[in-house]
């Protein structure tokens, strides 16, 4: 069983959010939380004390319409989603979108929150929602980020899911994730482990003088080649954990960078969804859009599902 919760707005940037969870099947008997956030105008939040408590009748005039239609935009939802076998919980309210997020999730105790985002830059690759970027550093559970692109999940056949994984808590996290979440029939899964190639990205350090120049290629040879028999291990033991007769996977071993194979591969295969840890093996905390998951988020045209270990809640 899990606790869910569903962030939406009544925009387009919702449709990929409540898109991605009309195609996955949450645990029997989990419950989803469908909340919606009414901002509280910054123009408002600027004025002074006295001003404010003069239109304070006009907001709250216009407050329970507002409210109203919200609750009908749940209400539409949780129709649209009515195929889990979940219980349903539908919150309306008002404040700054991602703080009641966060306040929602800790006080729900929510394992997923998943929500929509704004466009990006390709060229940059940087530009990313600053609700959903905020959700996705501060949020103590599991985060699942959907992008509008309706063209990539319309079909009724089977998804094709990108599990990157490292070995680390949180992948394995990730691939319990994956093997709780109902998939549609026929999907297939790619299970990926990158490799990082140049020995200055690795926890290994090897150190040597100009004298012992061939012994430091030999040993940076043998580091690789463990880490090789290593990868095809983990990548072994990952697929045999999800093995299902619904679920066809492959198992890709790759050597570069993270952040860039995984969205080199996702774009391969036409992901319709990546799901990854949120830290690497070194445990390294993260920093504001500088861990791998941060740069697959930022920069993929999939969903991204960022999961985290119940051991950080």
């Amino acid at each position: 069983m899990m606790k869910v919760l569903l962030a939406v707005e009544q925009t387009r940037i919702s449709v990929g959010a409540i898109r991605i969870l009309t195609r996955l099947s949450l645990p029997v008997g989990s419950h989803l939380f469908l909340l919606h956030v009414h901002p509280v105008p910054q123009k408002i939040m600027g004025l002074a004390k006295e001003r404010i408590l003069k239109i304070s009748q006009q907001v709250q005039e216009v407050q329970g319409e507002v409210h109203e239609r919200a609750r009908r935009f749940l209400g539409k939802v949780e129709n649209t989603l009515r195929r889990q076998d979940v219980v349903f919980h539908s919150m309306v309210k008002h404040g700054f979108p991602g703080e009641e997020i966060l306040k929602t999730i800790r006080t729900k105790g929510i394992d997923l929150v998943v929500l929509g985002t704004r466009s990006y830059s390709k060229a940059a690759g940087f530009f990313l929602g600053s609700v959903s970027q905020w959700v996705l550093q501060e949020a103590p559970c599991s985060v699942l980020i959907a992008r509008n692109t309706p063209h990539k999940l319309l079909n009724d056949g089977g998804m094709k899911i990108l599990l990157a994984t490292d070995g680390s808590s949180d992948s394995r996290a990730a691939v319990d994730f994956v093997k709780g979440m109902g998939l549609p029939n026929s999907s297939h899964m790619m299970i990926l482990h990158v490799i990082k190639k140049h020995m200055y990205e690795t926890e290994r350090a090897l150190t040597t003088g100009r004298e012992n120049e061939k012994e430091f290629a030999k040993l940076a040879e043998e580091v690789l080649e463990i880490q090789e028999q290593q990868g095809m291990k983990l990548l072994e033991q990952t697929s045999a954990v999800l093995s299902s007769p619904d679920l066809t996977t492959k198992k890709r071993l790759v050597y570069g960078n993270p952040a860039t194979e995984i969205l080199k591969t996702a774009r391969m295969m036409k992901a319709d969804l990546i799901v990854m840890g949120s830290q690497g093996s070194t445990g390294v905390k993260r920093m504001i859009l500088g861990s791998v998951s941060n740069k697959v988020v930022r920069s993929a045209g999939s969903p991204v599902a960022v999961i985290r270990s119940k051991r950080k809640k």
